[in-house]
């Protein structure tokens, strides 16, 4: 057979179906869709206000305010506190050694008796008794007084005690830090009032009363305690270092009285000594003229009268020994009372001086410690009002930011606001009841060779594919 012959195919027939929506509804689903697309295509629109609010004036005057007290370092107080601190650790040097005590009487040994009995002449010889050849003549006694010249000669005693004028006693004992200490006082209570007077100054301009009668009178009335508490504190501060300058002068004048009574008692000794001594000069010079009035008046020989004046002679160098012994062991004890007198006011002056430099101790470190509680309170007080600062600037910058975050929402509220109303509309056109129009189509049509030729291809194409798949 030949190439292929075409035939005509059966009729082709065609079955569509649509569905629209009813015209009472169809033109609202389409500006529903027009006005969606329109929104869509709307380009982005970014927020043109301010978001964040910066730092108050208050907040920055209070940062301003840490910066600088931060760089200005340590407050001038705690510098003074620790100089004064540094000066107090010193320790105190004694200035009491005991001295050794003075050479003791030590007895002495009396040498050999000078004194030798002699042989007196042969004066009587017996005889035969003759005329008497006496002729009475007078007796010389031979014995010539004198008087001996005394040498002790009483002394004065030397005044050793001379206190000082009160007010110059008062001058030594003052504290030097004592009035430091007051005017540090005195300078804070003026901070502090001067601090109230801001104080009723600000009070009155918010109540709108500046430079008023009430405002007047309060400031009067804080000038006038300010007075009386500077006077209080000067005269607290004043009163104390009296006190204890005047118990420092009591002290002194008690240890100066000591000494001059142990001075007095060691002039009494030495007098006493040297009395003894003349004492028992005369007696040894009595002793000699008794003798010799002794032997005048018995008729003695030459001989027995210088018998008699060397006995009495090695009697008074026995009564002058024991006359020296007795002046050494007075000086012994002369000297070992003065001694003790000496060191006792040594003693008392090293207590004076401990006592002093104790005293000197407290006061500067009472100072040191009152000047870094006001270094402190300084401190604090700056602190507390960067703080106010801080907390009035942070009130009002998050205030401010409400606002800002407010206006940021309304600007968020009104770009959406489109969107919210088409998804309202749309909501409401989903709860209207619908009911789709339906359509049916039939179409016949008679394929031309094209056709067939296509529908061929389309029928191969979709086997290949499902074979494929």
């Amino acid at each position: 057979m030949g190439g292929g012959s075409g035939g005509s195919s059966a009729p082709t027939e065609q079955t569509v179906y649509s569905e629209s929506l009813p015209p009472y509804v169809e033109p609202y689903f389409k500006r529903l869709l027009q006005r969606t697309e329109g929104e869509s295509l709307q380009q982005y629109t970014p927020y043109g206000g301010q978001r964040l609010a910066f730092f108050s004036p208050d907040e920055r005057k209070a940062q301003a305010m840490t910066r600088g007290y931060a760089q200005a370092g340590t407050p001038q107080e705690f510098g003074q506190a620790q100089q004064m601190l540094t000066g107090l650790s010193q320790p105190y040097t004694a200035g009491y050694q005991a001295g050794a005590g003075p050479q003791t009487y030590q007895a002495g040994t009396l040498g050999p008796s000078q004194y030798t009995s002699g042989t007196g002449p042969q004066t009587y010889q017996a005889g035969q008794l003759g005329p008497s050849q006496y002729t009475a003549g007078q007796f010389d006694a031979g014995y010539d007084p004198s008087m001996r010249a005394s040498g002790y000669t009483a002394t004065a005693p030397t005044e050793q005690y001379q206190p000082l004028g009160f007010e110059q006693n008062l001058q030594r004992f003052m504290s030097p830090y004592q009035q430091n200490v007051i005017d540090i006082q005195k300078r804070e209570a003026r901070r502090q009032s001067d601090i109230t007077g801001e104080q009723i100054g600000s009070q009155a301009a918010q109540a709108g009363g500046l430079g008023g009668y009430r405002e007047a009178i309060l400031q009067a009335e804080r000038e006038r305690n300010l007075g009386q508490q500077l006077g209080d504190i000067q005269a607290m501060g004043s009163q104390q270092a009296y006190q204890q300058a005047v118990q420092q002068i009591g002290a002194e004048r008690a240890a100066d009285l000591q000494a001059a009574q142990f001075g007095l008692q060691q002039f009494g000794l030495g007098e006493q000594a040297a009395q003894t001594q003349e004492q028992l000069a005369q007696q040894a010079f009595a002793f000699g003229e008794q003798a010799k009035q002794q032997a005048a008046q018995l008729g003695l020989t030459a001989q027995q009268q210088e018998e008699a004046a060397r006995q009495a002679q090695e009697k008074f160098r026995q009564t002058g020994f024991q006359a020296d012994q007795q002046a050494l062991q007075a000086q012994g004890q002369q000297a070992l009372a003065g001694f003790q007198a000496q060191e006792a006011a040594r003693q008392a002056q090293e207590r004076f001086g401990q006592s002093a430099y104790d005293l000197s101790q407290r006061y500067g470190q009472s100072a040191a410690q009152q000047l870094a509680g006001l270094g402190q309170a300084r401190q604090a007080d700056v602190q507390q009002r960067i703080a106010a600062l801080t907390g009035i600037g942070s009130q009002q910058r998050a205030l401010r930011q409400a606002g800002l975050d407010l206006g940021y929402e309304d600007f968020l509220r009104q770009q959406q606001y489109p969107q919210q109303q088409l998804g309202f509309y749309s909501n409401i056109l989903r709860g209207v009841p619908v009911q789709p129009q339906r359509t049916v189509s039939t179409y016949t049509q008679q394929p031309g060779l094209f056709q067939q030729t296509l529908g061929l291809g389309l029928s191969g194409l979709g086997l290949y594919k499902g074979l494929q798949g």
